[in-house]
């Protein structure tokens, strides 16, 4: 009987593992709502998808699915019709808070240097800051966390273009 407890025990905390966290988040460019993004995280992988608002699609139509794993980054984004897709570098100079703000979820407090797209972290009770040293299109990425839960509450991204996203599920 110990051993069908122990083995249950552990098929449980496994699918707990293996499933991750999901949010689902309204985005805000300066303060007009556009679209929703889903951050998809797990153990060793994190999926982001977003897309803009089908009221809003025949001014502007936006969509993008952003991959992170040990293999590195990966961006899907289809703008009006225009099709592209960018890898790490690429990504990096593209849309640099997608990538910190995956890897700041997934790896949680413990950010470790990227000499590479080097950054700096400032954390206080329930935010964090983000500053990519870097880039030109972000100057700050700001996070309110909360406990218990890895996905922040809401993320400021400030920069060329200030977009906010508040979770909503």
């Amino acid at each position: 009987m110990g051993r069908f407890l122990l083995s249950v025990s552990f098929i449980l905390l496994f699918s707990v593992i293996s499933k991750g966290e999901t949010g689902v988040y309204k985005a805000y460019v300066y303060f007009i709502p556009v679209g929703e993004i889903t951050f998809d995280i797990k153990k060793d992988s994190a999926v982001v998808k977003g897309e803009t608002y089908k009221s809003l699609r025949w001014l502007y139509n936006y969509t993008f699915r952003f991959e992170a794993s040990k293999e590195g980054y990966f961006l899907y984004e289809k703008e009006n019709k225009k099709e592209k897709v960018y890898r790490d570098e690429q990504i990096k100079k593209k849309k640099p808070w997608l990538p910190l703000i995956v890897k700041y979820i997934m790896e949680g407090k413990s950010v470790k240097d990227d000499k590479s797209f080097p950054y700096k972290v400032e954390r206080s009770k329930d935010r964090v800051i983000i500053y990519p040293l870097k880039s030109k299109r972000v100057k700050r990425i700001v996070m309110l966390v909360k406990n218990g839960s890895r996905l922040p509450e809401k993320i400021e991204i400030e920069g060329k273009i200030d977009i906010t996203l508040e979770k909503i599920r």
